[in-house]
């Protein structure tokens, strides 16, 4: 299970400048090459390993951005290959190849657009993630759930999804402060992610609630998963900002997704349980009828 921090992402958007910047410095060093026939220029600046030092920043779910920072790398190296050819000519004396500048110009065309497409993906995952938690808010959730249902439906099979929710999560508010509410929802993601599965996915839903995707699993495995889930969190030492320790229980709805019905419709049963679970008393999971 990944996920991307919003400070990442932020990282990630600063090199992009850079390399930007360097990018045009190097178009201006093959243009002077051509034109004045000096030595050949140096690698582009952004060349040296950039879309690895990108990838490491980036913890990409579906697998989009690493496949277009690899197209980005292809596209930055045909855009050398084709410029050292030209800047190779020209320190020979030799005129400049019309048919060579063309290809060089679309190569510089494509790896522009390549990171282009890079810029804007990085634009996305930023708007799409929760900056407290770093998990992935509501905003790109639904995507990422219909794909899933496709997914499953394709494959026939089986995915849960639940929501679940910080019991009295009010009171720890109103009576700790909102400080340590900011912190016990942090650390509850974090827990989240350390004891689900690696394929599992998890949201923040909005407020104290969080939505999770459990791939390739029915209604008793998700049942399972979660209430071992449960008890767990009940026993995660929590602690305030005058480090006094307690203790935050969950209520869970679990539903599965159903092929004949949209991803909405679970996400819908699974708050109907929730519903359940809390008028029963919380601390415990129910699954949708």
């Amino acid at each position: 299970m990944t996920i991307t921090a919003p400070k990442e992402t932020e990282e990630a958007l600063c090199i992009l400048d850079q390399v930007s910047a360097d990018h045009l410095e190097w178009l201006k060093q093959v243009h002077r090459s051509l034109l004045f026939q000096d030595a050949d220029p140096r690698p582009a600046a952004d060349g040296r390993g950039v879309e690895d030092g990108l990838a490491e920043k980036v913890s990409d779910r579906t697998g989009d951005c690493h496949a277009a920072l690899r197209r980005l790398k292809d596209a930055r190296r045909d855009m050398e290959v084709t410029g050292r050819c030209l800047t190779g000519r020209a320190a020979e004396g030799l005129p400049v190849d019309p048919a060579g500048y063309m290809a060089f110009m679309n190569a510089v065309e494509t790896y522009h657009a390549e990171g282009r497409r890079v810029e804007l993906m990085l634009h996305q995952a930023l708007a799409e993630t929760d900056p407290l938690t770093g998990l992935r808010n509501r905003r790109g959730m639904m995507r990422d759930l219909r794909r899933e249902w496709m997914r499953a439906d394709r494959n026939r099979e089986t995915c849960c999804v639940a929501l679940v929710d910080l019991d009295h999560f009010k009171e720890v508010n109103d009576t700790r402060g909102h400080l340590t509410g900011d912190k016990v929802l942090a650390e509850t993601a974090a827990f989240f992610l350390r004891r689900l599965r690696s394929y599992d996915q998890v949201f923040r839903f909005g407020g104290e609630e969080f939505l999770f995707c459990l791939p390739h699993t029915d209604i008793p495995r998700a049942k399972r998963i979660l209430d071992r889930l449960r008890l767990l969190m009940a026993r995660l030492p929590l602690l305030d900002q005058e480090g006094h320790r307690f203790f935050v229980s969950i209520s869970i709805g679990i539903a599965d997704m159903l092929s004949r019905t949209p991803p909405e419709a679970a996400v819908a049963r699974a708050d109907h349980a929730l519903y359940l679970a809390k008028a029963a008393g919380r601390n415990r999971v129910c699954v949708a009828g």
